[in-house]
């Protein structure tokens, strides 16, 4: 398994991390990474969207690590944050608007993010 240069100075400059914890961190995200098979919609259609012939894009502890077919790290950057937020629900029924419910079921005033 190699890295390029580059995906250690991103590493540096995205997340702040040194050669050593950046080498463990890619080694882990080949392991336990998810590919856009492992999502649906918009986050599939996103990952899609990075992936080229020679290069397959994977998700892993909030970043997303561009990687060739080969397991070779090319790049990594943050996920946006629309992609970490997952739907809500109550049982099997989604819960489309969270403050309202929140609110009649006496919970405590959730605030949304944005």
């Amino acid at each position: 398994m190699t890295h390029t240069m580059h995906s250690y100075e991103r590493a540096k400059e995205r997340i702040g991390m040194n050669p050593k914890t950046a080498d463990h961190f890619m080694k882990n995200a080949l392991e336990r990474g998810k590919d856009k098979d492992s999502f649906t919609g918009d986050k599939r259609a996103w990952l899609a969207a990075k992936e080229d012939d020679e290069k397959k894009a994977l998700v892993y502890n909030g970043m997303c690590l561009i990687v060739t077919r080969k397991n070779v790290v090319v790049t990594m950057f943050k996920l946006p944050d629309w992609f970490t937020k997952s739907n809500r629900y109550c049982g099997k029924d989604r819960i489309r608007n969270q403050v309202k419910y929140a609110r009649f079921n006496g919970y405590p005033e959730i605030r949304m993010a944005g």
